[in-house]
């Protein structure tokens, strides 16, 4: 049997939110990014509820700064909660 790649990933969610899901493949690709400012296993973000969804966001526009990941929150906000 062949790994699979589209094993769900969990994405954490603000307080009242519900959490979702990512496939593996794209948690791998956010993680490429995260391993550059920080130590912590994809496994264990996955153990702790995931990447939150600024964090994803800021990830993959490979912005992971304090200023990244809060324009990220402001950009999932306005359409989440828009």
């Amino acid at each position: 049997m062949s790994f699979d790649d589209t094993q769900p990933f969990p994405i954490g969610a603000n307080l009242g939110e519900r959490s979702c899901t990512i496939p593996l493949w794209l948690a791998e690709l956010a993680h490429q990014e995260y391993a550059r400012h920080h130590t912590q296993s994809l496994h264990r973000i996955g153990e702790r509820g995931g990447f939150s969804r600024a964090e994803l966001v800021a990830l993959i526009r490979n912005d992971f700064t304090e200023e990244g990941i809060r324009q990220a929150k402001k950009n999932v906000d306005g359409l989440t909660h828009g």
